[in-house]
């Protein structure tokens, strides 16, 4: 095993010009760096600096031997650097609001798993479709799906996903087929509306030659509620069709509860977004996180694209 202080060595005599130069960077003895040079040359059986009085030059074996020397000491520092900022104390109170429908399948598993990596990390997640005044509320972060209101608030784009039309087997069965959106307003419709008025659904064609190639149906809901778990229960019960994030829905897709209907057509995605109050005064505890969410929820939003 080659002694990768001697590595180092090499490297910075490499970078500082020569011997003299790396010792008074590194405030070591100049015998020290030139014995430990000379030493890993005599274990490589090879040279790899041509010395003379006033200045170092590479060999062409040296040239090539620096190239990786100096990657891998980039890559150990670099590691160096995360491993001390993963043990290092964050600590301190997290308060979060997320939409009700998206806490238990999306945001909880990642706050578990932030919580694992920095265990002094406290979060406190305020489930609400109501807009919060993040300020006033002193919210940290706000996530929230498009359209967005907060034009003087900053904003990250975390990830996104799709909405299926789904309906339970037991309801399509004997029911007539639905090919195409306009056969719709025949269904029994089950939506995610506060009120019981009529609703637009806007399907575009997803193998349509032309991307603009859209659908616009307007429909009066069988039932209609402002909570996506009663939404999905009654589709599951076979109440009607209705539109519900593919998050919420794989599981039972894939158990056979629901099927998909129209699945060739689709809705446009929905960004989930953190809103925050700035970027200049934000905690460490307050960025770690939002990395994190960044770095972790859209694998677990694509494993929900059936």
């Amino acid at each position: 095993m080659q002694d990768f202080g001697a590595m180092a060595y090499f490297v910075h005599v490499v970078e500082q010009g020569g011997f003299s130069a790396a010792a008074r960077h590194l405030s070591e003895p100049l015998s020290t760096i030139s014995r430990r040079v000379a030493e890993l040359e005599q274990n490589l059986g090879v040279r790899l600096l041509e010395r003379s009085t006033r200045k170092v030059r590479l060999t062409h074996l040296g040239e090539t031997y620096f190239d990786y020397c100096r990657r891998g000491l980039q890559e150990f520092e670099a590691g160096t650097l995360a491993l001390r900022d993963r043990q290092s104390d964050v600590s301190g109170l997290l308060r979060i609001t997320v939409p009700p429908s998206l806490v238990e399948p999306f945001f909880l598993p990642a706050v578990v798993a932030f919580q694992a990596l920095y265990p002094n990390a406290r979060v406190a997640i305020l489930s609400t479709e109501r807009y919060v005044d993040l300020l006033h509320e002193r919210i940290d972060v706000a996530f929230r799906i498009s359209p967005l209101k907060d034009s003087q608030m900053t904003t990250r784009r975390i990830a996104s996903y799709a909405i299926y039309l789904v309906a339970a087997p037991s309801y399509l069965r004997g029911r007539p087929p639905v090919a195409v959106p306009s056969d719709l307003p025949a269904q029994r419709i089950v939506t995610f509306e506060g009120g019981a008025g009529p609703v637009t659904w806007s399907l575009r064609q997803q193998l349509a030659a032309k991307p603009d190639d859209t659908a616009v149906v307007e429909l009066v809901p069988h039932l209609s509620m402002n909570d996506f778990a009663g939404v999905l229960a009654a589709t599951i019960a076979g109440c009607g069709i209705a539109s519900i994030p593919s998050i919420l829905c794989a599981s039972h897709l894939h158990e056979g509860r629901l099927s998909r209907v129209l699945s060739g057509w689709t809705f446009d995605p929905v960004t989930i977004s953190a809103v925050t109050p700035g970027t200049r005064n934000m905690s460490r505890l307050n960025r770690l996180f939002l990395d994190h969410c960044a770095a972790t929820l859209p694998d677990l939003l694509a494993q929900a694209e059936v």
